[in-house]
């Protein structure tokens, strides 16, 4: 499946839309993407809409670190939002929570799959 993304404006910054796989094959092409948009960002605020992630692994997830890392050094916010079931399985087996510090909302039917025992700490 190739990498998909939208990309729309809002008041505050953008909000892009990711669809697909955050693996090894697409990181590099989700990589050149996102230093397209994050170039011009300074001062505003970028969420990543995670809904249509339907798979992803420890490159997606390095991707994700390298852009949260990017945002403080650019001077832009970004969020991640509309957590995917499998994005949600993963910042919990890692304990990313904290690290992202984004407002998460799980859906009902998932609570039984993310326990969230830890990571959930704010790191200072």
């Amino acid at each position: 499946m190739e990498p998909v993304q939208n990309l729309k404006e809002t008041n505050s910054g953008i909000e892009i839309t990711w669809n697909g796989y955050l693996t090894v094959p697409f990181v590099k092409e989700w990589k050149k993407q996102s230093e397209i948009w994050t170039s011009s960002s300074r001062g505003k605020t970028i969420e990543l809409n995670l809904y249509g992630i339907e798979r992803v692994d420890s490159a997606g997830i390095q991707l994700l670190v390298y852009l949260k890392n990017l945002s403080q050094k650019n001077h832009f916010s970004m969020k991640l939002g509309n957590h995917s079931l499998p994005i949600l399985k993963i910042l919990d087996l890692l304990g990313l929570v904290s690290f992202f510090g984004d407002r998460i909302k799980v859906k009902k039917e998932h609570s039984n799959e993310v326990e969230f025992r830890y990571g959930t700490r704010k790191i200072n």
